[in-house]
């Protein structure tokens, strides 16, 4: 592999040198957009590496860091990498409990915390965290003080940061570089161990994969203490030499993309859904001859991403009517994402077909790819310039092997595979076999091409009582197509039928109950509206006629409240936990089933 650094210290210590006074970091900060350059973010790691080895971290201690994507998190991080230190990411919108079980399960002696509520937060968790020593503040207006004896030292990352800064120790390939806890679908979260050379063989992978250069610029806004924004939204732009601006926050998103014109952007279906579902329903708003048109500019478009999938030149008339189409309606979906995007990637859940068929229509140059945290994490990615596959995320990156094992489980090989869960040997032992394979927990296919398509999680397969196994996951991406429906949950394991918890979509659904009376009701008196019950008992009935008995949702509860972080029912990268809901939802489901 091309720069064979032996720790991502020393790649990122050679690519500062490299660039030196160009920009690395941009972010926001009272309607101002500032520039971080390579030197200057290498200094302040190197002064607050002096501070922490003063302060007694050593190499193999571990140091959390609980903040929104800054500038100061790669500091923080560049600081502990190159001490040979373990970097432990910890995500602000986890509940106190999360976050003192990964603190506490990581033994981390210090955390570098952003912002006053973070800092207060953390000094509430310290009385039950013996080994934390010190409470790093990101923000220097944010240091709180404990109020108990024997609290951890509160200190700013301006009073740590020494005068004379500290070089970089010598590492190995083999060394720790993080432990990241996987958010989980049941059961306490676990570390999972990435060395140094995981992370560089995948950095090194994917940035061929994506064809990242130092022209790049990319806009975070998926939390970099995920591994899929950790390692491809950060240590892959930073080893190309591209540039990272940081988004101001959800709200700010589309906003921020028109500001900053990234040519690269690492987003998850949640998203395109959202942007999806606007411009839907903007469609829809419209006149009718406005919709015509953007009915035959999707027909055009989507065959015309046919031909460009398989890398075919377009017929004449192809040709002539997206000539046509493209500053009529293309243009403005694409804007949406600014006039440089060069790729959008998608990943960390399957993204429905309607979805990518829409964008690929009006040729936003989307690509989905799959990885996973215990593989540090990408896998695979549809090739960019190259052949596309809908329905699948592409074949495996260059040192990734995969295979499926006789139940259709997606197995893995190759020099990103995690090392093992921290201190979880039977659980490392369950995850990798004998002959070095991981085991995904996912449902795969590969075809000839050697592309891979994820079908299912192996560990979430409904068994009905009459013996017929149902993908959950392939009928809630269907119902969440639906413009009035915000989330689905599926259940009815070990049940003779199935059942959903739908959320119904009420920002697409305004004008319906304005219709009926409905829209100045509160959500817990709108759902349970026999008006809005007799609309979707009517989605149902449509959605069922193409499925078998069995896989027909039988009965449904509509839920006011969207599932969250918050309350526990979706991961920190939105996945559903399924068990979780159906606890809050108990009686509501055993309701459906007596019925």
């Amino acid at each position: 592999m091309a720069d064979n650094f032996a720790t991502l210290a020393q790649a990122f210590e050679n690519r500062a040198q490299k660039y030196g006074a160009r920009t690395f970091l941009k972010d926001k900060s009272n309607k101002i957009w500032h520039d971080h350059s390579w030197a200057g973010i290498a200094d302040a790691a190197a002064r607050l590496r002096a501070g922490l080895q003063k302060i007694g971290i050593r190499p193999g201690d571990r140091v959390g860091i609980l903040s929104e994507n800054s500038p100061q998190w790669v500091i923080v991080d560049q600081a502990v990498l190159g001490l040979g230190g373990i970097v432990v990411p910890l995500y602000t919108t986890s509940g106190g409990e999360e976050t003192r079980h990964v603190i506490s399960d990581s033994g981390a002696k210090v955390v570098a915390a952003n912002g006053a509520e973070q800092v207060k937060k953390l000094c509430a968790l310290a009385p039950s965290l013996p080994e934390l020593r010190t409470i790093l503040a990101m923000d220097s207006g944010a240091v709180a003080q404990s109020a108990h004896d024997g609290a951890p030292a509160v200190t700013t990352m301006a009073e740590a940061s020494e005068a004379s800064p500290a070089g970089i120790v010598e590492g190995s390939r083999e060394d720790t570089a993080t432990l990241i806890y996987t958010s989980g679908t049941t059961g306490p979260s676990k570390g999972v161990v990435l060395t140094h050379g995981n992370l560089l063989a995948n950095c090194a992978d994917s940035q061929k994969a994506l064809t990242l250069n130092e022209t790049d610029m990319t806009l975070s806004f998926l939390p970099v203490a995920h591994s899929f924004e950790r390692t491809a939204g950060y240590y892959t732009v930073m080893m190309a030499g591209g540039t990272i601006a940081y988004a101001e926050g959800l709200a700010s998103i589309a906003s921020n993309l028109l500001e900053i014109q990234p040519t690269i952007v690492l987003t998850v279906p949640r998203l395109l859904e959202v942007i999806y579902g606007r411009v839907m329903a903007t469609v829809k708003s419209g006149s009718p001859l406005r919709q015509r048109l953007f009915r035959a500019a999707m027909a055009t478009g989507a065959s015309a991403a046919e031909y460009r999938h398989r890398r075919q030149a377009l017929p004449a008339h192809l040709a002539l009517a997206m000539a046509v189409f493209r500053p009529l309606v293309f243009q403005k979906i694409r804007g949406l994402f600014g006039s440089r995007l060069r790729v959008l990637i998608s990943g960390g859940a399957p993204l429905p077909k309607d979805i990518f068929r829409f964008l690929a229509a009006a040729e936003v140059p989307l690509v989905e790819g799959y990885g996973l945290t215990e593989a540090s994490p990408v896998v695979s990615v549809n090739p960019i310039g190259g052949r596309i596959k809908i329905g699948t995320v592409g074949p495996p990156l260059e040192h990734v092997e995969a295979r499926t094992a006789a139940d259709g489980e997606l197995l893995l090989r190759g020099p990103s595979i995690m090392r093992g869960y921290f201190n979880r040997d039977p659980e490392t032992r369950e995850a990798i076999d004998g002959e070095g394979w991981l085991h995904t927990g996912d449902i795969a296919s590969i075809d000839a091409d050697g592309y891979i398509a994820i079908t299912d999680r192996k560990k979430e397969i409904i068994v009905l009582s009459g013996g017929k196994n149902i993908s959950p996951a392939n009928l809630e991406t269907r119902l969440s197509a639906d413009p009035h429906i915000a989330q689905a949950c599926v259940i009815g394991d070990r049940r003779k039928h199935l059942a959903a918890l739908l959320v119904p979509n009420l920002d697409n659904l305004r004008d319906y109950l304005a219709q009926n009376g409905l829209q100045e009701k509160a959500a817990d008196e709108v759902v349970q509206s026999p008006v809005l019950r007799q609309l979707f008992q009517a989605k149902l009935r449509e959605f069922n006629k193409p499925l078998s008995d069995v896989e027909a949702i039988s009965s449904f509860t509509l839920v006011a409240n969207p599932f969250s972080q918050e309350n526990g029912e979706l991961t920190p990268t939105l996945k559903l936990r399924r068990k979780v809901v159906q606890e809050h939802y108990r009686d509501a489901i055993e309701a459906m089933y007596r019925g």
